[in-house]
């Protein structure tokens, strides 16, 4: 019985205690809140909190540099390959001109001739590979443009597959639906507006995760933006919030 009182009181104790500590109109909501964060090396940083619309560009943005260095490392592939290739058909070329001319006299002065064609061919090869790198690379600038300033979030979801696909094996459905979450909710579209947004909300002196819930919900009106977010009723006039809500408004993608 002792053991068992003895619990109870524990755990009387233990929900008190957290109930003391959790308190929305504060922010006092455990130690993710806590402006200050220790990483996985042990190290302090500064706490991140993104809304909605960073978080879509920054795992995008992410997604498209991995499909670049994916077909970079193909693309050199290709050409290792081609170039052993080339190589070999050489050797066989000039063993077979070889066989053909013999070990006469003539056949050194053929020679000269014959390596400097090679050196020719090889330069040119050269030349004609750099050409290609850079209309390789020029396509995938434009791939990646065209994926980035989609003009309709239906275009968008139908081109998260071919993403996906390319970078992740198509097997990850998590990242599917987070992206296909961030894309439907997602308030702002292009990094411009994004950038313009943080600047709005940063200059306000609010908590990091105030500035990404103004920046996630769309709120009409200040009461609502903090019935949502209680810990704003203490930090900032209704009048001001007011002004906030419309200059986010005013900025918000319309698809």
């Amino acid at each position: 019985m002792n053991v068992s009182t003895s619990t109870f009181q524990t755990s009387r104790r233990r929900i008190k205690k957290v109930e003391e500590e959790e308190n929305a109109a504060t922010l006092q909501l455990g130690h993710e809140f806590q402006l200050t964060q220790i990483n996985h090396q042990g190290q302090e940083e500064e706490l991140i909190a993104l809304n909605l619309s960073e978080a879509r560009l920054i795992i995008k943005e992410a997604l498209l540099e991995r499909r670049r260095v994916f077909r970079k490392t193909q693309r050199l592939q290709q050409k290792k390959k081609e170039q052993k290739q080339h190589e070999k058909e050489q050797q066989q070329q000039q063993q077979q001109q070889q066989q053909h001319d013999g070990t006469s006299s003539d056949n050194e002065n053929i020679n000269p001739g014959n390596e400097n064609n090679l050196v020719d061919h090889v330069n040119g090869t050269g030349a004609s590979n750099r050409n290609e790198d850079i209309i390789d690379e020029d396509e995938d600038d434009d791939m990646d443009d065209e994926f980035i300033h989609t003009e309709t979030r239906e275009k968008e979801l139908e081109s998260l597959d071919a993403l996906l696909e390319q970078t992740t094996g198509g097997n990850n459905k998590d990242l599917k639906n987070t992206l296909e979450y961030l894309t439907n909710f997602s308030r702002f579209r292009d990094q411009e507006t994004v950038s313009a947004v943080i600047q709005l909300l940063k200059s306000t002196g609010l908590h990091p995760f105030e500035i990404a819930q103004l920046g996630s919900l769309a709120c009409d009106t200040a009461d609502e933006a903090k019935t949502l977010v209680p810990s704003l009723t203490s930090k900032i006039s209704d009048d001001e919030l007011e002004r906030i809500l419309k200059e986010l408004s005013n900025l918000e993608t319309l698809y």
